[in-house]
């Protein structure tokens, strides 16, 4: 989708997060205010338990002259439901029928990627990516400067003060234009109020130490003010993760923050909330919600306080963790497996992006950030699942048959040009491997989850769950991966 394609929908809603903050009603604004330079309308709304009371979005609003509505429900669906800086069907946000959906957010996807979704993981605000479009459909930012003052501002909160700031394109529009010195300034020390303020401090004062976990309790207040207290929370040194809460009239809200590699933030707030509430986020940011009926249902007479204490010791003993580099898994003595000649798919990164271009590979257990070169080729799996090869490997391990690979999938698999975020096709240079019949590999089947780093990406993960396989080739016992037991028990065989 691009802006343009906007034009043939009449009734149109822009529908921001359920905990409003700057960069979603910053993307939100934008965004009409470009509907209505195309000579079309647009309603836009926000939803959830909570109202907007923190001073420095009130203050956002009265200043940039921000019509935004709160609206529990839609009088009827609209032609096309817009969301932004969340994704539709996502936790974070109140989902409202709609005849045509689109999606613009930065966070990590969700929901399928599809031409109506937009998602830029790389870029540090929404704000960047609907600015980026706004300046390619041709946007006259020099016309409306308070919708350029309210993507700076978008961009300036999600970044802890452009602090975070990495990508080019943020770059560009942190340095776009002029905006109102005074209207920033007033921005940016509106951010708390003195009863807040003291919320804050009372919030850090009640740290509990659970192993390497931070737990702090806070007041009924703003769900901004727990991401407020879990973004300085984060800072502790014997913190590995942090988790900031408060009682909400139905439920507990939680703002988490990750330290470590060891822990991504999305990943615990989803164990948290197992079976209990809603929740999402990237690796290092997440919020989430355990309602108190979810609690009761699944852990009757345990107190809410107590049940999330109990969720945060049974994540912290519920994984194995294992390091590509400094395992002590014993392969040698694990059972040998030999893959099926079964047709599969492969492309070389050299046909698909120029050397050194930074790119993402979404796989079944995590993805894998990396840099495209030309010894590296994707595979496609029997489950159109893909993950990144050497071709050294590549060569020694299967047989090219040289007819076109026809994937099977409702979503064709792609690889992610990080700086653009474009999704880009595998099948147009897909072609068809068999694996050599004296391919063999060592597997272990995973009697626990299991964390496991690989030589591919250090930085983040692969979660390999019970009754998967964590396995290995026979020629280098530290180029560990995880295997998902479905499509281990339909590609591998004992060998003989």
């Amino acid at each position: 989708m691009n802006l343009e394609d906007l034009r043939q929908y009449r009734n149109i809603v822009i529908q921001c997060h359920d905990v409003p903050d700057p960069d979603t009603l910053a993307s939100g604004f934008a965004l009409q205010k470009y509907i209505e330079s195309i000579g079309g309308a647009a309603r836009l709304v926000y939803s959830g338990k909570n109202r907007i009371t923190k001073p420095n979005l009130k203050l956002m609003l009265d200043l940039l002259d921000i019509p935004i509505q709160y609206v529990e429900t839609l009088e009827a669906p609209p032609d096309l439901l817009i969301t932004v800086d969340c994704q539709y069907g996502a936790g974070n946000v109140t989902r409202f029928p709609a005849d045509a959906v689109a999606v613009f957010d930065h966070h990590w996807p969700e929901i399928p990627e599809t031409e109506n979704v937009i998602i830029r993981p790389a870029l540090g605000s929404c704000a960047t990516l609907i600015w980026d479009l706004m300046r390619q459909a041709g946007f006259d930012f020099a016309a409306a400067p308070n919708v350029y003052d309210a993507l700076y501002y978008g961009l300036f909160t999600d970044t802890h003060h452009f602090s975070e700031i990495r990508h080019p394109l943020d770059h560009d529009l942190a340095e776009f234009m002029p905006v109102d010195g005074q209207i920033m300034k007033q921005l940016k020390h509106s951010e708390l109020t003195v009863s807040e303020l003291a919320i804050v401090s009372h919030t850090l004062s009640s740290s509990k130490l659970l192993d390497d976990i931070g737990l702090l309790q806070a007041e009924n207040c703003d769900p901004n003010i727990l991401g407020f207290s879990s973004d300085i929370a984060r800072q502790v040194d014997q913190f590995s993760a942090c988790i900031v809460y408060c009682h909400l009239l139905t439920g507990l809200k939680l703002s988490i923050r990750s330290t470590t590699r060891e822990i991504m933030a999305n990943e615990l707030a989803a164990f948290l909330i197992h079976e209990t509430g809603s929740g999402g986020g990237s690796i290092d940011k997440a919020g989430a919600y355990l309602s108190f009926v979810g609690i009761e249902q699944v852990a009757p007479g345990v107190s809410p306080d107590e049940y999330l204490r109990q969720r945060i010791k049974k994540y912290q003993r519920n994984y194995d963790l294992v390091y590509c580099d400094r395992h002590t898994l014993n392969f040698a003595a694990a059972p040998r497996f030999v893959k099926l000649r079964r047709p599969l798919g492969f492309a070389r990164l050299e046909d698909l992006f120029p050397a050194k271009t930074p790119i993402c590979i979404r796989t079944l257990e995590g993805d894998i950030d990396m840099i495209a070169a030309h010894d590296i080729y994707i595979m496609i799996g029997i489950n159109n699942e893909v993950y990144p090869i050497k071709r050294q490997k590549f060569e020694q391990e299967y047989d090219i048959t040289g007819e076109p690979f026809v994937s099977s999938a409702a979503y064709p698999p792609a690889v992610i040009e990080r700086l653009t975020g474009k999704r880009v096709p595998l099948s147009p240079v897909t072609r068809v491997c068999l694996p050599k019949a004296d391919k063999q590999i060592r597997a272990i089947k995973l009697r626990r989850p299991t964390k496991v780093f690989t030589h591919w990406d250090k930085e983040k993960y692969f979660l390999g769950q019970a009754g998967d396989y964590i396995a290995t080739p026979e020629t280098d016992f530290r180029d560990v991966y995880v295997i998902n037991q479905a499509i281990f028990a339909e590609t591998y065989a004992a060998a003989r």
